[in-house]
């Protein structure tokens, strides 16, 4: 007799999110060219429209950063945000088909989309400093470590916000199309075209229980040495992405055999 086949977990693991990948990337983009360049497309095109107004405006945003520059800074987190949100709640349904097999569970369906967001998130960043900085639009880097840091969190916390939406958006479908409305004020007050800094300080206190201002907050801070990010707060956000995550993995654990049952 020949030896045991080994079946490793964590072999059979990364084989199933690697298939999940490739599956989400021909959902995702398709056959066709224009479906990758939407990453680029789609920050692109909020920078630009916010850059026309402060343009318009006679004035630069922030001192020693390019407008452009400084738009890119809260777009491209908050994107990736928005999208872990709205993939997180079509999670089970886009896949209950895949769920018959008994390797594949909705986790693998929602970590696969959330690490294919944070990759095209990633992307989108460096390839739009690039091209930004091939047309003389720069401005001096700071701190990569931090970036390295608040990003691997961020990551975390847009983690359990994905489970979370998953379980509501199966759950509770009704409720669900509801859900994205919280996005869009979300948008405003998460410091997207603002500092924190440039509020009056009689709103910081509203402003700052918001995890994702404290996360473009410090992108920015990392990114832009002239940024001075004084109302950052990187343990609170690591505080809210830990708590994030481990809300949204004991919601996935408590409902998954229903997510996989239900019709």
């Amino acid at each position: 007799m020949g030896p045991a086949i080994q079946h490793n977990p964590w072999l059979i693991q990364r084989d199933v999110i690697r298939a999940l990948l490739i599956r989400e990337m021909k959902t995702r983009f398709g056959k066709w060219r224009l479906g990758y360049a939407w990453v680029l497309l789609e920050p692109a095109m909020h920078i630009m429209v916010l850059a026309a107004i402060f343009s318009f405006l006679g004035r630069e945003f922030y001192p020693g950063i390019p407008t452009m520059l400084f738009m890119l800074g809260g777009i491209a987190p908050f994107i990736f945000f928005s999208s872990c949100f709205n993939k997180g709640l079509a999670a089970v349904e886009s896949n209950r088909g895949l769920f018959n097999y008994r390797q594949l569970r909705p986790f693998d369906a929602v970590l696969t989309r959330v690490l294919l967001e944070f990759a095209i998130y990633l992307f989108s960043l460096v390839v739009l400093l690039g091209i930004l900085a091939w047309f003389g639009i720069s401005a001096r880097f700071n701190d990569f470590l931090l970036l390295v840091v608040i990003n691997l969190l961020f990551l975390g916390f847009c983690l359990g916000v994905s489970l979370t939406m998953c379980v509501v958006g199966t759950k509770f479908p009704e409720a669900a199309r509801f859900a994205p409305m919280i996005v869009r004020p979300l948008y405003f007050i998460s410091g997207v075209f603002f500092s924190l800094e440039q509020v009056p300080e009689e709103y910081h206190g509203y402003l700052s229980w918001n995890p994702i201002l404290h996360m473009i907050e410090l992108t920015r801070e990392g990114l832009f040495a002239s940024f001075q990010g004084m109302f950052a707060n990187l343990p609170y956000l690591a505080m809210s992405s830990l708590t994030m995550l481990a809300f949204g993995l004991l919601v996935y654990r408590s409902q998954w055999r229903d997510l996989v049952r239900s019709q």
